[in-house]
């Protein structure tokens, strides 16, 4: 198949999201879609130019092919959508497949440690400066190494492979990798004979030679009597690697047999860690026919994989992905060798399926912990089972069941005072965000971390006018007024100060958000944990005319000084932007409208900085100008963009427009703080009307009031909590909904959190 156009569903998730890289990398025309955005794969999608849509086909894009995620059923109005256009429509599996058909591949398979194998795999590649392709199911921690590359003059190409969903039957490899096979995915497979059965067929398409873990009793059973090479690794293997020193932080393996005999040196400690680094060694010699003495000399690891969030003498943080009780087992293996004290895992079991089918096997793994509490299970969108609930893993053991995840830290605090320890949160749901927050707790709470914060990287790298502050107050800074502190602050007063924080942020894995004036935002009661840029209008506000009806406006001018400048000019055509409390930067971002004009309708080029700190530009053109949203601008900061008038008229006239719109504004939007409208209009549909007709006007929780004005103003009447905003927000929408209206989607925006989680 040629290249051409190319719709990605369920572009933010780990799946599809590299793949929609490595497409656009091969010369298509990529766009996406996910009902779930915020994640770490957005920023990536962003820097690759792959825009959010929601619909490509009225963006004029007309895709021929619709790639999506298994998690995407049948029925879905996005596929419904394709199929109704007559696109190609192909799981994540099936389209890596065909892309790869023509190539040298290597796949990587197995129930558990793919992404980090072929993690390893990709930096020892690199490191040894080959040429080749890849699709990784993660991300790495080194901000410069994307989750996929396309190669145009290289035949080999990397990537796992997953047998969650049967894709796997799809691909005919050069060279296959089996890292290990454990029962799994009885949502998927009658029964283990059936598993394994995918596997030994893909052993028998493979061309060139089948790899896999020296010793491993069932993979070699499957293995038997293939036409092509069986190559064992291990201590005793047909590539010999044996651990011969280490710390709690590298390794080094002595090579042999069809390796090089050579001493490796392994920025990785901990029994499986040697293993899944030796099998991409194996990989990186059937590929190169060498390996050096540093072969992973790039590798800083894998996002989700053993991540330290916090540090400080006597307690580490950190998170990982483990998911089977296999997994599971071999993490905790690797703690004790690996750290000292107490070991306290916090697990959260994936699946109600994978539940009922492990639960002994859970709590046996899980006894390797002097600690272990079992939170209830993320379902994956599966219904509940019966045995099939976290009860069924801590029954009859000494594991404790914590179903409210409010108690958790306290739990936790109990648990590790006084004595060293290391907390592990564990599972491939959303774990990461009780993780994250307990790291939180523990920033606010405990010693000084051992790991460097964002003043230590950024130290004389900003300009002497910049500003950087920690535990900033936000309620000040949002229209609404009302939420948390940001961990981090910093007002740039360059393009070079901008880059520095956003390496910085990357070296950290601190998330950061552009605030404007602060409006269409909601900031939750405990605030952000990362860092909130802000482009002071004094620097970043300039309004300058270029003649012919146009104005380059900096990126963090307020709209209401662009209209007076304009009006200035005689320059006609921006007056409905005067009343739109934002700034150029975030009204782009956000594509702000109001009496029926937006902004995008005045909009010659933009400039702005990718998430990897790099200056771009474009013209309109290039811009997919949606409902509320700007998908090209995800994770940019705006630093200018050249505005078009409609026309020419006398200031005085251009004034009065403004005044004329300026009142009916002000009688028909409350005065009191607020966010702007908070719910997406449901076309035909206001979505003022929908919460009017249920007579929800007055309705409040504390200070936040649905506004008598106007039913899609939630105001603040002085003191509100974000948790009450949010409580009117949920009761609003249950209402609409059972007096027969849609189903309302928020508008505004929650900083660092998804409205799934908090609806």
């Amino acid at each position: 198949m040629s290249s051409g156009s190319a719709w990605m569903l369920g572009a933010c998730g780990m799946g599809v999201g590299p793949l929609a890289i490595y497409l656009k990398g091969e010369g298509w025309e990529v766009s996406g879609w996910d009902d779930s955005t915020g994640s770490p794969m957005e920023l990536q999608l962003a820097d690759a130019e792959i825009p959010l849509l929601r619909d490509p086909w009225s963006a004029g894009r007309c895709p021929g092919l619709v790639g999506r995620s298994s998690a995407v059923k049948p029925g879905h109005p996005a596929l419904t959508l394709a199929e109704s256009k007559g696109a190609r429509v192909l799981r994540r599996g099936e389209l890596l497949a065909d892309r790869v058909a023509d190539r040298r591949f290597v796949a990587v398979c197995g129930s558990h440690g793919k992404t980090t194998t072929c993690g390893m795999i990709v930096a020892a590649l690199a490191g040894a400066g080959a040429d080749f392709g890849y699709v990784l199911g993660g991300l790495f921690r080194e901000p410069s190494m994307p989750p996929a590359r396309a190669s145009a003059s290289s035949p080999w190409v990397v990537a796992e492979v997953d047998e969650s969903d049967g894709t796997i039957g799809a691909f005919s490899p050069d060279v296959t990798v089996a890292v290990n096979l454990d029962w799994d995915h009885p949502d998927y497979y009658r029964d283990e004979a059936a598993l394994e059965a995918v596997f030994r067929a893909l052993f028998e398409r493979t061309r060139t030679a089948v790899i896999i873990p020296e010793g491993n009793a069932r993979l070699e059973r499957l293995a038997a009597g293939l036409s092509v090479s069986v190559l064992r690794v291990g201590p005793e293997g047909d590539y010999r690697a044996r651990p011969v020193a280490g710390d709690h932080a590298s390794s080094v393996l002595e090579l042999g047999g069809k390796f090089p005999a050579l001493q490796a040196t392994l920025p990785v400690a901990g029994t499986f860690n040697r293993a899944n680094a030796a099998m991409a060694l194996a990989v990186v010699h059937v590929v190169t026919g060498a390996v050096s003495p540093e072969p992973l000399s790039r590798w800083r690891g894998i996002r989700r994989r053993q991540d330290v969030l916090y540090e400080r003498p006597g307690l580490r943080v950190l998170a990982d992905y483990a998911h089977h009780p296999t997994e599971i087992a071999a993490l905790l293996r690797w703690l004790r060798e690996t750290h000292q004290g107490r070991v306290i895992v916090v697990f959260q079991p994936h699946r109600h399926t994978r539940t009922r089918q492990y639960a002994a096997e859970f709590r046996q793994a899980l006894t390797a912990a002097d600690h272990a509490l079992v939170m209830p299970v993320y379902s994956a969108g599966e219904a509940a089972v019966e045995g099939g609930g976290s009860e069924a893993v801590v029954a009859g053991s000494s594991h404790r069941l914590v179903e409210d995840r409010r108690a958790l830290p306290e739990v936790l605090d109990a648990l590790v005072a006084g004595e060293e320890a290391v907390v592990a949160f564990v599972g491939a749901g959303d774990i990461e965000r009780d993780a994250e927050a307990y790291a939180k707790r523990q920033r606010r709470h405990g010693s000084a971390a051992v790991t460097p914060d964002l003043s230590d990287l950024v130290a004389g790298r900003l300009s002497a006018g910049a500003v950087l502050r920690p535990n900033e107050p936000l309620a000040r800074r949002t229209t609404l007024g009302l939420g948390g502190n940001a961990r981090w602050y910093a007002e740039p007063a360059t393009v070079d100060d901008v880059v520095a924080l956003l390496r910085a942020c990357a070296e950290l894995d601190l998330r950061w958000f552009v605030i404007g004036r602060g409006s269409n935002l909601l900031v939750p009661d405990e605030g952000y944990d990362g860092l909130v840029l802000h482009l002071e209008p004094a620097r970043w506000g300039e309004v300058t005319s270029l003649g012919d009806g146009r104005l380059r406006v900096g990126g963090g001018a307020r709209l209401k000084e662009l209209c007076g400048a304009a009006a200035r000019e005689g320059l006609a055509g921006f007056e409905f932007l005067e009343g739109i409390p934002g700034t150029v930067g975030g009204s782009l971002r956000m594509n702000a409208g109001a009496m029926g004009g937006w902004i995008f309708d005045v909009v010659e080029s933009v400039e702005w900085l990718s998430p990897q700190g790099k200056v771009r530009a474009a013209r309109r053109d290039s811009f997919d100008a949606l409902y509320r949203d700007c998908p090209q601008l995800h994770g940019a900061v705006v630093l200018s963009a050249v505005l078009r008038a409609s026309g020419r008229d006398e200031p005085a006239a251009i004034r009065a427009r403004m005044e004329e719109m300026a009142r009916r504004r002000r009688e028909s939007q409350p005065r009191e703080a607020s966010a702007g409208c908070v719910f997406r209009n449901p076309d035909p549909a206001k979505a003022g009307q929908l919460v009017d007709r249920a007579g929800l006007k007055g309705f409040a929780c504390g200070d936040a009031e649905v506004s008598l004005v106007h039913a899609n103003f939630i105001v603040n009447r002085g003191a509100a909590s974000a948790s009450q905003f949010i409580e009117v927000m949920r009761h609003v929408r249950t209402e609409v909904k059972r007096s027969g209206g849609a189903e309302l989607q928020p508008e505004i925006v929650a900083l660092g959190r998804e409205w799934r989680d908090l609806l």
